[in-house]
C-alpha cells in the first residue's frame, strides 16, 4: 500500500527506495505477530471465540501497537528533514508504509481472522 501511494504521489521508485521493502517488512511482521500471538492465546488458553479473541488482542496489544507505530513514524519523519534526497525519501516512504501497516493490522486482520478461524 505504501509503494502504491508513493507511486500515485511521486510516480517513481528508484533502487535506493527499494531498501524500504526489507526495512519495513520486519517492522510490519513484528506488529502482526504481536497481535496474532495474543489472538491465539485468547483462542487456546482462554477458550474464547474468534470475535472475543480479537477483542482480547485489541485490549492487550492495541495500545502498544499504536505507541510503537507512532514513535517509529515520528522517528522516520525526522529523516525527511535530511538535505540528502535519498534519505529524505526513504524516511517518508518508510513512515507511510508503517502507517499503512497499522491500518491493515487494525482494519483488515481482525475481520480476516473472524472469517477464516471459525
Amino acid at each position: 500500500m505504501g509503494f502504491g501511494f508513493w507511486g500515485l504521489m511521486v510516480g517513481e521508485v528508484g533502487l535506493a527506495l527499494s531498501v524500504v521493502t526489507g526495512m519495513t517488512l520486519g517492522i510490519v511482521v513484528d506488529d502482526t505477530v504481536h497481535f496474532l500471538s495474543k489472538y491465539l492465546r485468547a483462542r487456546r488458553e482462554e477458550q474464547l471465540g474468534a470475535p472475543d479473541a480479537v477483542r482480547y488482542a485489541f485490549s492487550t496489544v492495541g495500545l502498544a501497537l499504536w505507541v510503537t507505530t507512532l514513535v517509529l513514524i515520528a522517528g522516520f519523519l525526522i529523516l525527511t528533514q535530511s538535505p540528502f534526497k535519498l534519505n529524505a525519501d526513504m524516511g517518508l516512504l518508510t513512515a507511510i508504509t508503517i502507517g499503512f501497516a497499522l491500518l491493515a493490522d487494525f482494519l483488515f486482520l481482525p475481520p480476516l481472522l473472524m472469517r477464516v478461524d471459525k
